[in-house]
């Protein structure tokens, strides 16, 4: 920050200026009212400092400029019009981490910002002790602040206040949807309109709708009443079918030991439904209140009132005995004492009355307060018992056994045992010879569990094991520090996807990429515990691992599907059959490497105090798609996506081990061919010559047949990421047309950015023939088609080209975008890390005449060995197809060699070690 001795080098700059501007930095401008990011807001007329006209409402745009700073720092920062949705508004951003300048106190400084007449941008701040000396010096006031100074046109622009005029028009215009009356009493007066009041009087039948709608099957109901009887702190629920298989007697009854409803909680809880007794919501906060369980402190599971509308679903007919127990809290909710009430609650309703000719309240409900201990169901202890009559389905033996699955999937498998059991009985023998599920968890060739905090931080552990076949081998990753790692920033990419496929452009996505970077410290969803198993079907697979091959197809039949559970019980209905919930299915259509739904069992555990943002739908199939739920998908996303790249690599080991494959390419095996033939004992050499050339040919055809598949591939790579940035282009060409007074200058560039872009295309497209290729101009092709992208992403570009190497024989198009793919790598996983400064290293010279080229990041760096990464669709990115690696190593086998770099050859090679993630090398053959 300048002394005082500065302020005339300063006011001398303001002077000499193009344009000036000056503004007293703000709570909001830093960042300290935690609105949003820091960043410098500017005044509508603030356009005039870095743009040709101004934004258009509707539309988003930025400029990227580079300014100068006192002490020779310099700033990448970007001019930003805000646009759309209900925003207006120009900042000023990306000044980094560092900058000295954005912090709480800087609050009440001065900031200067000058346009030069080269169109080069200078900063400087005024500490605010020297505030009155520079206005005393340079003839400025307090009215200045907040203005613009046009030194070209000899006049200047006062716009002082008007930030805060707009928020004083906003707060003006509130539209009051629902006004009080007594703040419209006197319109009403003079109004000749009649007004008319009535309340909803909803008719009898609406109870039997809304059962049929909120409960979608007879299985969720039972369902339903069990997580009553859990927050009623039973230990035990049994849940019973009676006479089930004979139609007009049969009944269903549901009991429990819990702590049953008073007289009280039966009128104002149970028979109000939407009652939010159990999770109110606190008002200021919007947030819901958890209130746990008496006795055994649970989180209670539900939370919107409704679950009373299973009995609906069930039956007709309903008989309701519940016998309290009385509890007596202290102030902070502790229990201190407890009395079984000395009497009974009997409640019968039968559902038929519920018709549409009545309206609900003409229907009164009436229940039975029992005071003779000798007519109590219930004698010695609390509880509910609940007894449905005419059942509205025919129960099945389908239907049993499907009840029996969810049954037992209904508490998670890590409860502990004896904390809470469902009892579940049908008097016949439909539910004989039911499978268990843990033999087979236990024979799961691929398992991993996975642990992440409210931190992020995550324990992986992961085990390849076959039962029955020790040869292949074993693979554990456990306490890796690969995988052990704080994964907030590897979600960046995931969240990017997310954010596109909603339809955010760029200026949006990477405020909204910031704002998770830089204010979101917790996982909003708490600790999270996945574990998965999977298996492979083949018959070969299965005689590896499996005791019965048909138990465990049926099995995997009944349960596959990942599961998700808060605390002790399921939130359905994730983990049903044909709910691929996380699109694995969609996945393996898309890269064959993946593996299919119905081949896995998982696990996902929630803490349901940590996890009240994510939400149950009313109709109970899964979660509200928050923004909790986008976070809590992308991480289950990340680890699948781990996870299958561990597999796979497994998997073809396995598979070879069994097929006996040794691992060649179509190369070795040619000259194999050819030295059997020269080996053999034939007749004559004519024979042997004629057998060699077919082989040449078989050769020669086999590597025009990879060029002809390579090309696609290599326009589909500069293709995508050209169309990607015209496609943002084209809107900023529209929007400069619009205006009366055509900009050259902002056209000229516009025109200028879209040939790059078309070029890229073209540079793949055209056939290179026997033409040497410039190495170096391949290079900075290759960079110029990320241009946009790179700054987008404030990755800087470091070239370090020797000028002396000869040009190579090599396709041009081939050499583009073998460096394309690897600068696309690099700037993938650039983003999985917060680096203060991202950078991409590109460095081409000679070694012994052999022409080289390293590309390398200061990004995460490889986990995997060079044998993996260039296998096809193995890749560890979101959305990977896993294809762009080993196109880059089929190419070099013609041309040289790809290989990742150790990091004593990278202190060899001379490459900067603040570049200290992926680096790999392009060798050539000899010039």
């Amino acid at each position: 920050m300048m002394e005082e001795q500065d302020l005339q080098n300063v006011i001398d700059k303001i002077n000499k200026a193009k344009t000036a501007f000056l503004k007293l930095i703000t709570a909001n401008d830093v960042g300290a009212t935690g609105a949003h990011q820091a960043g410098f807001h500017l005044p509508k007329n603030a356009w005039k400092l870095f743009f040709d006209s101004p934004g258009t409402k509707g539309y988003n745009k930025d400029k990227y400029v580079t300014i100068k700073w006192e002490g020779n720092l310099k700033t990448e920062s970007r001019a930003i019009y805000y646009g759309k949705g209900t925003r207006n508004e120009y900042r000023l951003t990306r000044f980094g981490q560092h900058f000295p300048y954005l912090k709480e106190n800087n609050i009440n400084d001065v900031l200067v910002i000058i346009r030069n007449f080269d169109d080069t941008y200078e900063g400087f701040i005024i500490h605010k002790k020297y505030i009155q000396l520079f206005l005393n010096k340079s003839g400025f006031t307090e009215n200045n602040f907040n203005t613009i100074f046009f030194n070209d046109e000899r006049h200047l622009e006062d716009i002082k206040h008007e930030i805060h005029d707009e928020i004083k028009q906003k707060k003006s215009q509130q539209l009051i949807l629902f006004p009080d009356e007594d703040e419209n009493k006197e319109d009403n007066e003079n109004s000749i309109d009649e007004i008319r009041k009535k309340t909803f009087n909803p008719k009898a039948n609406i109870l039997n709708l809304l059962g049929d709608e909120l409960i979608k099957s007879p299985v969720m109901a039972i369902y339903e009443l069990v997580k009553n009887a859990y927050d009623a702190d039973a230990m035990t629920v049994n849940v019973n079918f009676n006479n089930i298989d004979k139609d007009g007697i049969a009944f269903i009854s549901i009991e429990d030991d819990g702590i049953g409803m008073t007289s009280e909680i039966i009128e104002n809880v149970w028979l109000e439904p939407g009652s939010d007794f159990r999770k109110p919501i606190n008002k200021s906060s919007n947030t819901r209140i958890i209130i746990k369980s008496p006795i055994y402190k649970r989180v209670p599971m539900g939370e919107k009132g409704i679950g009373r509308f299973a009995v609906h679903k069930l039956g007709a007919e309903i008989t309701l005995i519940t016998r309290p127990l009385l509890i007596t809290k202290d102030n902070d909710g502790n229990v201190i004492s407890t009395l079984l009430a000395d009497y009974e609650i009997k409640l019968s309703i039968n559902w038929n009355s519920f018709n549409q000719s009545r309206h609900l309240s003409d229907i009164p409900i009436t229940w039975k307060i029992k005071k003779d201990p000798e007519t109590f169901r219930f004698k010695k202890k609390s509880g509910t018992y609940i007894e449905l009559k005419k059942l509205k389905e025919i129960w099945t033996k389908g239907m049993a056994k499907e009840l029996k699955a969810h049954t037992i999937s209904m508490l998670s498998p890590r409860l502990e045992k004896n904390c809470f059991t469902i009892n579940l009985s049908f008097d016949n023998q439909w539910l004989q010879d039911a499978p268990s599920i843990k033999e087979l968890l236990e024979e799961s060739p691929y398992k991993i569990t996975a642990s992440i905090d409210k931190y992020f931080n995550m324990k992986f552990h992961y085990i390849f094991s076959l039962k029955n076949n020790s040869q292949i081998g074993e693979n554990t990753i456990n306490n890796n520090k690969h995988y052990d790692i704080n994964i907030k920033s590897a979600l960046r990419p995931y969240l990017r996807a997310s954010y596109e496929k909603q339809g955010f452009d760029d200026i949006e996505i990477e405020e909204m990429l910031l704002y998770f970077d830089n204010e979101v410290h917790l996982s909003p969803f708490g600790d999270l515990t996945f574990e998965f198993y999977s298996y492979d079907l083949d018959s070969a697979s299965l005689r590896d691992y499996s005791s019965d091959y048909k138990l465990t197809k049926a099995i995997l039949k009944e349960h596959s599907g990942i599961k998700v559970y808060k605390g002790d019980m399921r939130i359905f209905d994730y983990g049903e059959k044909g709910n691929d919930w996380l699109g694995i299915d969609l996945e393996r259509i898309q890269n064959k490497e993946w593996f299919s739904n119905n081949q896995n069992i998982g696990y996902v555990y929630l803490d349901p105090e940590q996890s009240v943002s994510l939400v149950e739908k009313t109709n109970r199939e899964g979660f509200i798609h928050n923004k909790t739920y986008t976070l809590f998908f992308i991480v289950l996303r990340y680890l699948l996506t781990e996870f299958k790249n561990i597999r796979l690599s497994d998997r073809k080991k396995w598979l070879k081990f069994n097929q006996g494959v040794t691992e060649k390419n179509f190369e070795s095996r040619i000259n194999s061919f050819k030295e059997l033939i020269e080996s053999s004992e034939m007749d004559t050499a004519e024979k042997k010559e004629k057998l060699i050339l077919e082989a040449k040919k078989l050769e020669e055809k086999y590597e025009e047949d990879t060029k002809v598949l390579m090309i696609p591939a290599g326009v589909g790579m500069t293709a995508s990421v050209a169309l990607h940035e015209i496609e943002k282009l084209v809107p900023r060409m529209e929007e400069t047309i619009q205006y009366e007074f055509l900009d050259k200058d902002t056209i000229t560039n516009q025109v200028a950015e879209l040939k790059t872009y078309t070029e890229g295309i073209i540079s793949v497209l055209r056939k290179g023939g026997s033409e040497k290729t410039d190495i170096n101009k391949a290079i900075q092709r290759a960079v110029n088609n990320y241009k946009r992208k790179l700054k987008d992403r404030r990755i800087t570009d470091i070239l370090e080209l020797d000028g002396n190497i000869e040009k190579l024989t090599v396709e041009k198009r081939f050499l583009i975008t073998i460096i394309m793919n690897l600068i696309d790598n690099s700037i993938y996983w650039l983003d999985t890390v917060n680096r203060e400064e991202p950078s991409i290293f590109i460095k081409s010279f000679l070694d012994n005449d052999t022409p080289i080229v390293i590309i390398a990041d200061n990004g995460p760096g490889f986990k995997d060995d060079i044998s993996d990464i260039i296998t096809p669709f193995f890749s560890r990115k979101n959305d990977g197809i896993g294809i762009g690696l080993y196109l880059v190593d089929t190419i070099m086998m013609k041309y040289g060699k790809f290989d990742i770099v150790t990091e004593t050859e990278a202190a060899n090679y001379q490459i900067p070690p603040q570049y200290d993630g992926a680096i790999v090398k392009l060798v050539f053959n000899k010039v």
